[in-house]
């Protein structure tokens, strides 16, 4: 039995298996905020995703968007998050027992002196030796397993896993990568092996599903180096390492040849080498990175939620562990203090510097640095616990796992459950059978509901005749015009005269060139104007956030009226009847509050408030108190403690609170 417990992959599998099951019972049943919708239609329809356009994950999600394992393909894809998540769990099992085996030596205790005898003043360090006992080996896969249930029931990893999300594929990846570079430094020293092969092929094909593998970089060149030193033998392993590298990277083959064949979803269009060179790069966020506003907030953000991450109980185990660490040595010059430390602080130090609002998933690597420590740190505690009394390391290792994963689960599986979030679900799905037949609706609302559109309508054939055009890509993403065109040929065709000189300093503007900005917000003014006026026959409509936040240059003449949960647009005043909508609205067992929920809640609140005051207005009062009402069905619970949320959550949140007190209070005065 001590045989079989003693391997690595028994430990992997366990914890894959205890992860996944838990994930499942936290995994959200529908269609996520922000990228949900794009990503699960990318998926489907084997599509071009959004900078850096993740062709693994493009690849591999179509696999799983037509297995037979779920009804509705986002429950598919949701699944495989969660698969490729408690995959990533095991694979620590593997980094961690390499490390335990053959990186981490304790140093030799101080020897008393003894009269008549000379003894060495630095303390001496174990020998590394490659033949491990079988204990040895129980020990390093206990390690392990503390490792993958610490990093999997770690709050942002186990989050990663509720829904689709290009981060689940990259938590998987990262620890095979780190796992064959710790077995080419210690097997392949002296010749290039398997191992050093699956590294770089690992190493490419990580890059293949996110750039952020970058982030490996200082800590592996770290060990790379110290292993190997900074002579001619190896530089030429390096050279080595490319072709295998570059074999990785092959997957990026799928953009200039899926884009030949005009996907539906087909971000970017990256068919030469200009346009992907530009997505594949990300050119598009270049703005969002190195900003003076995301240090300032992604600092103080990181720090002030870290202590939580693996409970405080974590955070004094990553502080033994830097302890331990720092008191043994390593083998040859490669040490894991500095490469743990490398690991956490390249990553910080990078992504406090991207001004993106869901930065949490860029922390991971800094946190399964964290995982590690407080692993080493355990170890410290137990063998200190042996010193005074007889202990089972491998045995006290899996209890302390069992114990502290318990412990994680009770402080964060209420933060990380999203099992009744139906949120994008619902406001997708009220927003668009809500709307007239052929109706064109004009919205920023991508991370509410917009993104989401694209699943629903494309994928799910829910109310393909709306047409949903998103103003933000309108105004600078000349591929999104191909994309429209596809949609609504028709619609498109009535406008080239005013699209085409709006597109010779679009396609300037998106490459770099110089280009005249008077011209180009004018001819976007006319665009928009057209765009409106040349197809009145459709009634169109603008949804709230794009109503609040409007662009000035967007169809300036037209003036919005409340018209269910959107705005119709009119050229003058006009009275028409707006039905009741009829809406769907499951948030019993999702009562978060935060920027997300309770912006959806407002907007959908905020057009059916504005149509009572209007009908109120017009003397229809009993009309008004239906509206009044279903706008009060999205109202939030204000009574709940809202001193844990912070920055743009807490504004969120006291602002829905305001209006909401507000519109309970109008209701009320009108009687019953």
């Amino acid at each position: 039995m001590q045989k079989l417990l003693s391997r690595p992959l028994f430990g992997a599998l366990l914890v894959s298996i205890i992860s996944f099951i838990e994930y499942l019972q936290t995994m959200a049943p529908s269609v996520p905020f922000i990228d949900g919708g794009e990503l699960a239609t990318v998926c489907a329809t084997l599509g071009i995703a959004h900078p850096t356009g993740y062709p693994i994950f493009c690849m591999l999600g179509y696999v799983f968007a037509h297995l037979p394992i779920a009804e509705h393909i986002i429950m598919r894809l949701n699944i495989m998050s969660a698969l490729f998540v408690a995959l990533g769990s095991g694979g620590i099992v593997f980094v961690v027992s390499e490390l335990y085996l053959f990186w981490f030596n304790e140093k030799r205790k101080k020897v008393q002196p003894v009269k008549g005898k000379k003894i060495s003043e630095k303390p001496l360090a174990v020998k590394v030796v490659d033949v491990i006992t079988e204990e040895k080996r129980f020990e390093s896969v206990a390690a392990g397993i503390f490792a993958g249930l610490a990093m999997g029931l770690s709050a942002t990893w186990w989050d990663t896993s509720s829904s689709i999300e290009v981060y689940p594929i990259h938590c998987f990846m990262i620890p095979i990568v780190l796992t064959f570079l710790f077995r080419m430094l210690r097997l392949e020293k002296e010749k290039f092996g398997k191992n050093s092969f699956l590294f770089a092929l690992a190493l490419g094909l990580c890059f293949s599903n996110h750039l952020t593998t970058i982030l490996l970089a200082p800590a592996c060149l770290y060990m790379f180096f110290a292993t190997f030193g900074f002579k001619k033998e190896a530089w030429v392993r390096i050279v080595k390492l490319v072709p295998a590298f570059l074999a990785g990277l092959l997957p990026y083959l799928y953009f200039p040849i899926r884009a030949s064949q005009y996907p539906l979803m087909d971000w970017g269009h990256p068919d030469n080498l200009n346009s992907f060179l530009k997505h594949f790069s990300g050119g598009q966020y270049s703005v969002m990175m190195f900003t003076k506003i995301a240090r300032k907030i992604n600092w103080p953000y990181f720090w002030g939620k870290y202590p939580a991450e693996f409970t405080i109980v974590g955070l004094i185990l990553v502080i033994c562990g830097l302890y331990s660490l720092l008191s043994s040595s390593g083998r040859g010059k490669a040490h894991l203090l500095p490469f743990v430390i490398l690991l956490f602080f390249g990553c910080l130090l990078w992504s406090m510097n991207y001004e993106i609002v869901d930065i949490d998933s860029y922390f991971l690597t800094a946190y399964l640095a964290s995982a590690i420590t407080a692993t080493f740190g355990i170890i410290w505690l137990l063998r200190l616990l042996r010193e005074k009394q007889k202990v089972n390391i491998a045995i006290a290792t899996i209890i302390a796992a069992i114990i502290f994963g318990g412990i994680q689960v009770q402080q964060h599986y209420k933060e990380v459950d999203e099992s009744g979030n139906y949120f994008v679900e619902d406001y997708t799905i009220n927003m668009l059978k809500n709307l007239p037949k052929d109706a064109i609706i004009f919205t920023s609302s991508w991370d509410f509901w917009a993104s989401g559109a694209f699943y629903y309508q494309l994928v799910e054939n829910i109310r393909p005749d709306v047409f949903v055009v998103d103003v933000a890509m309108l105004r600078d993403r000349p591929w999104y015009f191909n994309h429209l065109k596809q949609r609504a040929p028709e619609i498109m065709k009535r406008l080239e005269p005013e699209l085409g000189p709006f597109m010779v300093d679009l396609v300037k503007f998106d490459r770099g060139m110089p280009f005249d900005t008077m011209a180009i917000s004018q001819n976007y003014r006319t665009f928009t104007e057209a765009f409106v006026s040349k197809n009145s026959d459709r009634p169109i409509f603008v949804s709230p956030e794009a109503l609040i936040q409007r662009d000035p240059l967007f169809a300036p003449t037209y003036k919005p009226y409340a018209a269910g949960l959107a705005y119709r647009l009119f050229e003058r005043d006009s009275i028409f009847d707006v039905p009741l909508p009829v809406i769907q609205w499951r948030d019993s067992h999702y009562r978060r509050r935060n920027y997300y929920t309770e912006n959806s809640r407002w907007y959908q609140a905020l057009p059916l408030a504005d149509r009572a005051h209007y009908l109120i207005q017009h003397g229809q009062n009993e009309d008004a108190k239906k509206f009044l009402d279903l706008a009060l069905r999205f109202e939030p619970d204000i009574n709940a403690n809202t001193e844990s949320l912070q920055g743009r959550d807490l504004e969120a949140a006291n602002h829905t609170t305001d209006h909401f007190i507000k519109m309970e209070e109008f209701r009320k005065s009108l009687g019953k």
